[in-house]
């Protein structure tokens, strides 16, 4: 079974579509790390800005405490807001802490060098995070040595964490959301782009139809190319074609006359030398029509229109009932009537007509003929299938594939050259199909064609 064919537009959507999933999954993740950064460096000005308010307002206290006379602030003065400030001198003794961080368990450790900043990540009693910015500073105390103290601004990090689930969440949906619009204009352009390509499968399909002869105008410049050399290629099998079947028109009508007047020698001579010359002569005539007619159908092109299959097999029995009206036969005809095929007409009756000869002439007083549309999982199209069943003797397992053999024959006690089946072979072989031999339910010979899609 030949493998499915694959879309190219499928296989470039698929392609592309998964481009742009990293592409976007790269710019997610770079929008997300742009975002946390800027926030951070929010959160740290905003630090930096109250560690700058606790030194405008922070003064020395009569107990020698370093301590802000009033608050820059509203929500340092407010429990759990959120915001938190203390001042710790060298030896990590906290001389003021902002009344926010009352029963918070803030603890700071950092105690950086005198004009240096230090920032920190600690844990509330709570669990909540926090992001700490740490200052320190050399204070003058007029009569004595100055003082180091570290002067420390904190802030709750659960909003930034929140904000952050926010961003990503609209990150993920936007990406979502971008992928799925690229991915559908992929699959638009490309389904527009690659329009051309199925005009010329359809025109393809036209031509091998009969429908039409060559290809159209108006493709683009990187199809003009093909459909050009195609239409070349089509002509020149048309005109092969024609050239080919009047050359061998002219050499049987050139064989016809010196074959008659052979004949006509042959009847004139004395009966023991016209028993002798005659039956080579009607062998040279079958010969000559055997490889006349494997000449046509091997140039036969696939270029044909679809021909009805009920109307010429009608016709066919019609006249073999007339032949062999001697040995009454009954033949029925099962073809829907609107089954059809592409072939030449002339094709299907040398097909037909040698099997449905070969089954009047050795069944015993019943013929079938069947004809109907089949479909396979290695045809693209469905096909024809003609079964020609008999009441004869049939034919041996061992002789079955042998017969259709040119020149082969089972049964010599009925006339005959043994070329039927195997010109019926060669006209099944030229449509890509073949040609099945075995027992019918009839008790006699079962003989069925198989021809694929076109």
């Amino acid at each position: 079974m030949p493998p499915r064919p694959y879309s190219l537009v499928n296989r470039l959507v698929v392609g592309l579509g998964l481009l742009s999933v990293v592409l976007s999954a790269v710019a997610a993740v770079a929008l997300d790390a742009l975002f946390r950064r800027n926030a951070l460096e929010a959160r740290y000005d905003v630090l930096d800005a109250q560690v700058i308010a606790l030194i405008a307002t922070a003064d020395l206290d009569p107990s020698g405490n370093l301590a802000p006379a009033t608050l820059a602030e509203a929500r340092l003065a407010t429990p759990g807001s959120g915001l938190y400030a203390e001042i710790r001198a060298s030896d990590g003794s906290v001389t003021w802490r902002s009344p926010s961080t009352t029963g918070s368990g803030l603890a700071l450790e950092a105690r950086p060098a005198v004009g240096l900043r230090q920032t920190e990540r600690v844990s509330l009693s709570d669990g909540t995070r926090v992001l700490a910015q740490s200052l320190g500073v050399s204070w003058e105390t007029g009569d004595g040595p100055a003082r180091t103290f570290f002067l420390s601004a904190a802030e709750s990090l659960e909003p930034y964490y929140e904000e952050v689930a926010r961003v990503r969440l609209w990150l993920a949906a936007g990406a979502g959301l971008l992928m799925l619009a690229l991915v559908t204009a992929l699959s638009l352009g490309l389904r527009w782009g690659l329009q051309p390509l199925r005009r010329l499968e359809r025109e393809i399909a036209e031509v091998e139809q009969g429908g039409r002869e060559l290809l159209g105008a108006g493709w683009p410049r990187e199809l003009s190319g093909v459909t050009t050399n195609l239409n070349a290629l089509l002509a020149g099998e048309r005109t092969r074609l024609a050239r080919y079947r009047t050359t061998l028109g002219n050499l049987a009508h050139s064989l016809k006359t010196p074959i008659a007047a052979l004949k006509a020698i042959a009847s004139s001579a004395d009966p023991g030398t016209r028993s002798q010359v005659e039956p080579p002569l009607e062998r040279m005539q079958s010969i000559v029509e055997y490889q006349l007619r494997r000449a046509v159908l091997a140039g036969a092109g696939s270029t044909v229109a679809a021909v009805s299959v009920a109307g010429p097999l009608q016709d066919l029995l019609g006249a073999l009932r007339k032949v062999y009206r001697d040995k009454s036969v009954a033949c029925e005809l099962e073809v829907p009537p609107t089954l059809a095929y592409p072939m030449e007409t002339g094709d299907l009756l040398e097909l037909a007509g040698n099997l449905l000869d070969n089954a009047f002439k050795y069944c015993r007083a019943r013929v079938v003929l069947r004809a109907r549309s089949r479909e396979r999982a290695d045809w693209r199209r469905p096909g024809l299938e003609i079964e020609v069943l008999d009441d004869g003797p049939g034919i041996p397992a061992s002789d079955r594939q042998r017969v259709l053999e040119r020149g082969v024959r089972v049964d010599e006690s009925v006339d005959g050259q043994g070329i039927g089946l195997a010109s019926a072979r060669d006209v099944a072989a030229a449509y890509g199909g073949s040609v099945e031999v075995d027992g019918g339910p009839l008790g006699g010979a079962r003989v069925r064609v198989l021809l694929p899609g076109r």
